[in-house]
């Protein structure tokens, strides 16, 4: 205000003073005025002074939760919308994508970007906040809160179903199922395992005085069921509070014989590292069991006790048997074998690729340098009945190279030897060691099954089952560096098209609404799912309250020179003043 006076008594004081002697005349007074216009906007121009912002950005900011939780049954997002939009412009935080809710509520990163837009920022929730208590608090006594709570009502949901993802025909399958109920729900629940219409197990669980129970069923996998299959975990009974946390879905790999069987007399690290490996990228159904003490066998996944009977047998029909140990004993189990026996000599030994063979892309485009060291070799006998030597090894980079991986046919049965120990060291690398060490068993395991069951896929997902409101996660299994693919789906009637864009981890992100979809990417096609089940749709504490914001709200303030209509006005004042100077004589 001083800056926009001191402009226009100068101006006015030098209007005067150049009109001084002609202001008995009525247009000199209009020349005068129009000088005194154009000089005020000038100075004004030239101080420019800050002014008040448009009325459209004191217009309040209103971030909407638009999570699971506020679209549960017992949820309110109708009415949350409808509040929003009567209280300003509407932001949705909360989500997977733009308008398909997700699994989590975070605040913090979108009240911090509301806050530094200098508007008044209210928030409209259910107040199931997740990263409430890390918001800080100036930021939430700045912001007003509308809440919009759920109405509570008892329920009882299926929070977690554990089940192996691979089965062979005719065996025992188990299930643990853990379950969860509010306040006032019922004392028992009644759950059903089926696929599709075939009942295949049942039982009721009891919370007693808890509101958390277990129940744990068996099925015998019927051997005419075979693929891939889908299978819904319910729980019966009367309706509760929220339907869609009373189905789990499972998606289940049956297989008539076992496929893979890895082996692990010797259980160390290598060990693992196979088996992890075989799981992720052979592509067929993989069993796997380990000899923690000598004569006891367990299985890999779960460590439970299996008699020596049930591992021969699956050994004997496996279609590829990967041992790591001493292989003896088992060189007349498997169609096919890859065998890893223990080193004899001890050391650094350095990996390069041992020519052409099936396996040598796990090298093309890395600089062995890059690899960590064998701790040690077997020497291995590659005359008479090699087919192809695949990886050389040289102590300390020094010396002779010497075979340790080779593949040989014997009669009709394909076998591969890994003389090397360690190269577990190359799955906990992580980055070009852990690709080379994939493409690596990947290869191998192609050549074995001789190109049947071995999935050339790209890339494969993370799990065959995501619960909504999370992201459908791929994993990048090409032999190749990882780089974006595209992506073909289908759900139903509904066709998309999407790229998969890989992280340093190897890893890529889709979000998709709930249903089962069919893929195809290049490579392979497969199948996965997005079941209606959210962790959100249990009711979580309440970390926010409802609140007026206060204080710490600043308006923007513009500069005068962003008015271009004021340049315009002093040019025609001082056309206007010349126009009246022509009429009078004057130049």
């Amino acid at each position: 205000m001083p800056a926009t006076l001191l402009a226009v008594a100068l101006a006015v004081a030098l209007a005067g003073w150049s009109w001084r002697d002609r202001l008995s005349q009525p247009l000199a007074r209009w020349a005068a005025l129009a000088r005194a216009t154009g000089l005020t906007l000038l100075f004004l121009l030239l101080l420019n002074p800050a002014i008040g912002p448009h009325a459209s950005l004191r217009r309040p900011l209103v971030l909407l939760d638009n999570s699971i939780s506020m679209h549960a049954a017992s949820g309110h997002a109708s009415d949350a919308a409808r509040l929003a939009v009567t209280l300003g412009d509407t932001l949705h935080f909360g989500e997977l994508a733009p308008g398909e809710p997700g699994d989590r509520s975070d605040l913090r990163d979108a009240l911090t970007s509301a806050v530094a837009d200098a508007r008044p920022v209210v928030v409209v929730t259910d107040g199931e906040v997740a990263d409430a208590a890390s918001i800080p608090a100036d930021l939430l006594a700045q912001t007003t809160v509308r809440m919009v709570p759920r109405s509570p009502s008892p329920d009882v949901s299926i929070r977690s179903v554990a089940a192996p993802h691979v089965v062979s025909a005719g065996d025992t399958v188990r299930f643990d199922i853990a379950l969860e109920r509010t306040a006032g729900g019922a004392d028992s629940a009644n759950v059903v395992i089926r696929d599709s219409l075939v009942t295949l197990a049942h039982g009721t669980a009891h919370f007693g005085t808890g509101l958390q129970a277990h129940l744990s069923l068996a099925a015998v996998w019927p051997r005419r069921t075979i693929g891939l299959r889908w299978l819904t975990v319910s729980r019966g009974g009367a309706a509760d509070g929220e339907p869609d946390d009373d189905v789990r879905w499972v998606a289940m790999v049956a297989s008539p014989s076992p496929g893979v069987v890895v082996l692990a007399t010797t259980p160390d690290w290598d060990a693992r590292a196979l088996y992890r490996a075989m799981t992720d990228v052979a592509g067929v159904p993989v069993r796997g069991y380990v000899e923690l003490q000598a004569g006891i066998w367990r299985r890999t996944d779960d460590l439970a006790l299996v008699s020596s009977a049930e591992v021969a047998a699956a050994a004997h029909a496996a279609d590829l048997l990967a041992v790591r140990g001493d292989p003896a004993p088992w060189r007349m189990s498997g169609r096919a074998q890859l065998l890893w026996p223990p080193a004899t000599t001890d050391g650094d030994w350095y990996l390069a690729a041992g020519g052409a063979s099936p396996v040598s892309d796990a090298f093309a485009t890395i600089d062995p340098d890059s690899l960590p060291p064998a701790s040690g070799i077997r020497l291995l006998d590659s005359a008479g009945g090699a087919a192809w030597i695949g990886a050389t090894a040289r102590r300390s980079r020094r010396g002779a190279a010497v075979p340790v991986v080779i593949g040989r046919i014997v009669a009709t049965r394909r076998l591969v030897t890994i003389g090397a120990s360690g190269l577990g060291r190359w799955a906990l690398r992580g980055g070009v060691a852990n690709q080379a060490w994939r493409v690596l068993i990947a290869d191998a395991s192609a050549w074995l099954l001789n190109g049947q069951g071995a999935d050339s896929a790209s890339a494969r997902p993370v799990a065959l089952v995501t619960s909504r409101g999370e992201a459908v996660r791929f994993r990048w299994t090409g032999a190749n560096a990882a780089h974006a693919i595209p992506l073909q789906w289908q759900r139903g009637a509904v066709r998309g098209a999407d790229t998969l864009r890989f992280g340093v981890d190897g890893e890529a992100a889709l979000p998709l609404p709930v249903g089962r979809y069919s893929y195809t990417l290049p490579g392979g096609r497969g199948a996965f799912a997005v079941e209606p089940f959210a962790n959100e749709l249990l009711p979580s504490p309440v970390t926010l309250t409802a609140h007026d914001g206060h204080g710490g709200m600043t308006s923007p303030r513009r500069p005068l020179r962003d008015l271009l209509v004021l340049f315009g006005l002093a040019i025609a004042a001082f056309g206007g003043e010349w126009l009246l100077r022509r009429r009078l004589g004057m130049r």
